[in-house]
């Protein structure tokens, strides 16, 4: 009897470890039904993005019916879609999810696929370090568990870190190792996608040979898998190549064949058409290529891509001038200008939208819970004290928000100044007309880099305005753009240095923008202008533990010399916009801002100095 109780117990551990054992495997398995529906799911991702996503959340919201894989797996195809809808920061916090799944998982492969997006999206979030650290673990764990397409995406992932950062030496070594990885692969789209960067690094190199090698290679590939919108892709950065390389003859011919594919598959691109205006202007061709660009316009005005028209709109406006024709500079400026206020408007009307649905489900979550507690006690004096209580809410809440509304009118207004202040009217044109003296010249490539630098400069102008700080090297990038131009418009009459005292690196310090172009221009335009040789201008910058102190000065006629001729008003200096700027600061950095008259032995005006510190954080 023992015997026969002690083979029971037996055979009940036995069945008890079965069945914990089919448990276990279970909750590593993937139900059919649930990998259909990601197979369908992954080829609507990029087609149907937004179907996608709201697929994935109904499928995340019976996660109790859920495995742990199956919820991993939603949870990683989430991120991915959100990844290649340009959600950086969702798809971050989503795949850290389905990471730490995968890790509790012990399933390798798909860990190292979610460090890869890990990677990716702390890049284009701006987290370099980040970045890097996840990119090595998946290389590590590609190398580990020798999956030669994994190794070769954290190769590529490395490749447009380096990349990002202009290392292109070492980008290069990075995409050569995924090419290798990737040449024995059946993914051609992978492969046209690794060529085209090998070709990048090749443009950023200035080899266009090897560039151009790169570039027949996705070609090829292209045409032999009959993909002609990727093969119009590569036809147009061809001839991007050659018009670098300032082989215009060639960049026409692959520009007008990317032009031609287009039309036989009834593609509405206007790529082609923009590098065709490109090159014509740089041909000195205006009216081929004002033609090109006004195709180009049609197409990014009817897709509303508003970014790419303001561009095409700045080269219209550079023809219009260059042909006396300042009338439709004019237009195209206005509407230049318009698309600008919108694209300003948009992102403004986005950040408002946002915080007004959270006021809005603040103030409802906050309603119903005071009424919950009116119900609850029934008493006239808890009513009273509640409604009191709410009454003193909304007007707290209502001036808070008027208070913000005041602020962000006052900053607009300032940065409108502001921007008035730094795209002086008189300066553009005189730039432009310099730019057209030196193409009635005969010197095209002079006066393209001439409109590349201004086109910069304006660009600049209008990028840092809208930005609350920029690094020091940009400032400093600005200024130097900004002088070669005055430069250019006093045929070099006068010399600049800038120094910099006590930084090791430019890029690590932050500062408000555009707060030096304004002081530099008054000592041109009124100091060394009047000055017909020997003019010399110094921008000193030092950093003296948590201050950083900016000195501008000129050896011009001096204020005192050029005020009998003109009167140079405050605003005219742009004092009261640089003191106002510094004011909302709120760390009494105005009152350090000098404007010293120099005088030389013979106390005759020598010219003008500025002086002002800024607090900054280490």
């Amino acid at each position: 009897m023992i015997l026969k109780n002690k083979s029971l117990w037996r055979l009940g551990f036995a069945i008890s470890l079965l069945l914990g054992f089919t448990a276990c495997k279970k909750q590593d398995t993937i139900r059919p039904s649930i990998e259909k529906r990601l197979s369908v799911l992954d080829s609507t991702r990029l087609t149907q993005p937004e179907k996608s996503l709201s697929e994935l959340d109904s499928l995340l919201q019976n996660s109790k019916d859920l495995n742990d894989k199956e919820q991993a797996l939603l949870l990683f195809n989430k991120g991915e879609a959100l990844y290649l809808n340009d959600k950086y920061l969702e798809a971050f916090n989503t795949q850290q999810q389905s990471h730490k799944l995968f890790v509790e998982l012990k399933d390798r492969y798909n860990e190292a696929r979610s460090l890869i997006t890990l990677s990716g999206a702390a890049l284009h979030m701006g987290d370099i370090e980040t970045s890097q650290k996840y990119a090595l673990q998946a290389l590590e764990m590609g190398q580990s568990i020798k999956d030669k397409r994994i190794e070769g995406k954290a190769y590529n992932q490395l490749f447009k870190l380096h990349f990002r950062l202009k290392d292109y030496h070492e980008a290069l070594s990075y995409i050569q190792l995924t090419d290798s990885l990737y040449s024995t692969e059946a993914d051609t789209t992978s492969i046209i996608s690794i060529k085209n960067n090998k070709a990048s690094v090749y443009l950023k190199l200035k080899d266009y040979n090897k560039a151009l090698a790169s570039y027949s290679e996705a070609m090829a590939l292209s045409q032999r898998k009959r993909d002609p919108k990727t093969l119009v892709s590569v036809l147009n950065n061809i001839g991007y190549t050659y018009m670098q390389a300032e082989e215009y003859e060639s960049a026409e011919k692959f520009l007008r064949g990317a032009v031609t594919l287009n039309k036989n598959i009834k593609a509405i691109n206007a790529a082609p058409y923009k590098g065709l205006g490109n090159l014509f202007l740089l041909k000195a061709q205006n009216d081929s290529a004002e033609a090109n660009f006004n195709r180009a316009l049609a197409i990014y005005s009817s897709k509303k891509d508003m970014k790419e028209e303001i561009d095409v709109r700045d080269k219209l406006i550079a023809i219009s001038i260059m042909s006396g024709d300042y009338t439709k500079a004019l237009n195209h400026q206005a509407v230049r200008d318009s698309l600008q206020l919108n694209v300003n408007n948009l992102e403004k009307d986005r950040l408002l939208n946002f915080a007004n649905v959270n006021y809005e489900v603040k103030r409802k979550e906050t309603e119903i819970q005071h009424q919950k507690e009116i119900n609850r006690r029934n008493t006239w004096l808890l009513i009273s004290t509640v409604i009191l209580f709410i009454f003193l809410l909304i007007i707290a809440a209502f001036s808070i928000y008027n208070t913000k509304l005041r602020a962000a009118n006052r900053a607009s207004k300032l940065e409108q100044r502001l921007l008035r202040v730094q795209m002086n009217p008189h300066f553009i044109f005189n730039t432009l007309a310099a730019i057209q003296n030196i193409i009635l010249d005969g010197n095209p490539i002079k006066s393209s880099n001439h409109i590349a630098k201004f086109s910069k400069l304006i660009r600049q102008n209008f990028d840092y305005v809208r930005k609350e700080s920029i690094t020091l090297d940009k400032e400093i990038e600005m200024v130097t753009n900004y002088i070669e131009t005055q430069q250019l418009r006093f045929n070099n009459a006068f010399a600049y240095s800038i120094e910099i005292e006590g930084i090791d690196d430019t890029s690590s310090i932050k500062l408000p923008p555009m707060l030096l172009q304004p002081f530099i221009e008054n000592a041109i335009e009124y100091g060394l202008k009047g000055k017909k040789e020997g003019g010399e201008l110094l921008l000193k910058i030092e950093k003296n533990g948590k201050e950083l102190s900016f000195v501008i000065s000129d050896n011009g006629v001096g204020r005192s010399a050029k005020a009998k001729d003109e009167k140079i008003t405050e605003e005219l200096h742009a004092t009261s916009v640089f003191l106002e700027r510094l004011k909302m600061r709120k760390k009494g950095e105005e009152k350090t801002f000098v404007i010293e008259d120099l005088f030389d032995t013979d106390n005759n005006p020598a010219g003008t100095k500025v002086f002002f510190k800024l607090k900054i954080n280490d």
